[in-house]
């Protein structure tokens, strides 16, 4: 915890990123959140209490700007009234899907701030909601009657884990490429299918006439790694 900047570190915030930490995922699955340009920024345990937390709202259905508030509301809760403001400037260049825009004001912040640690609590939260962001982005496969196929690569120590997931005919599709023995669910809260195998190599799940406008969580998990790594599917109006 002496990475974790005093200036925000009252004792809740304190408290809740180290029980966080305490629960995030292992380095097989943070290794690669870790390498993204972000959330590579921030302290350690900060990181690690993020990583936690957006594995939590990646599969909620509620607005990006609310997301963001919540992934960071119980870091920095001394600091409510900034939230919402920040979260509308940060979501500012993810609207106008300006990937310049993005590293712009990343990097901006990154030289104001000077590093982490000395920066001022709205530029940290505003580091901290851009972290989140690309943490999420990572984690959600979005599906739609536009985009009807979405994928995702992972990188572990033990190699690649690749997923994609579609939605055609009335049928969603899981195809998960393992880069070991491990196992994959999908399920929602009601409806759950699973898929095993002790070697590496791929797993198909196939859901039958899935929800509109509905959030799957795909966990995955790997061989002699007790934690899963959580995946969202948003079907948005298909």
């Amino acid at each position: 915890m002496v990475e974790y900047p005093a200036e925000v570190s009252d004792a809740s915030g304190a408290a809740f990123v180290a029980a966080a930490a305490k629960s995030a995922a292992t380095p097989l699955w943070s290794a690669h959140v870790n390498a993204l340009r972000v959330p590579g920024m921030l302290p350690r345990p900060l990181f690690e209490a993020l990583f936690a937390r957006c594995q939590e709202l990646a599969r909620k259905p509620i607005k990006q700007g609310i997301r963001l508030v919540r992934a960071v509301e119980d870091i920095f809760p001394d600091q409510a009234d900034l939230l919402e403001p920040i979260a509308d400037m940060v979501l500012v260049p993810a609207y106008r899907s300006d990937s310049d825009t993005q590293a712009a004001l990343t990097q901006e912040l990154a030289n104001i701030a000077g590093g982490y640690d000395l920066a001022r609590p709205e530029q940290q939260i505003a580091l901290s909601m851009m972290a989140a962001q690309e943490i999420l982005g990572a984690l959600t496969l979005e599906i739609s009657a536009d985009k009807p196929k979405d994928a995702r690569q992972w990188i572990t120590p033990r190699g690649a884990l690749d997923l994609s997931a579609s939605c055609l005919a009335n049928q969603l599709t899981v195809a998960v490429n393992l880069p070991d023995g491990g196992y994959v669910r999908l399920w929602d809260g009601e409806i759950e299918k699973s898929a095993l195998r002790s070697q590496p190599g791929p797993l198909d799940i196939v859901l039958a006439e899935p929800g509109h406008d509905k959030t799957y969580l795909l966990e995955v998990s790997l061989t002699g790694d007790e934690l899963p790594l959580n995946f969202a599917i948003h079907l948005a109006g298909v």
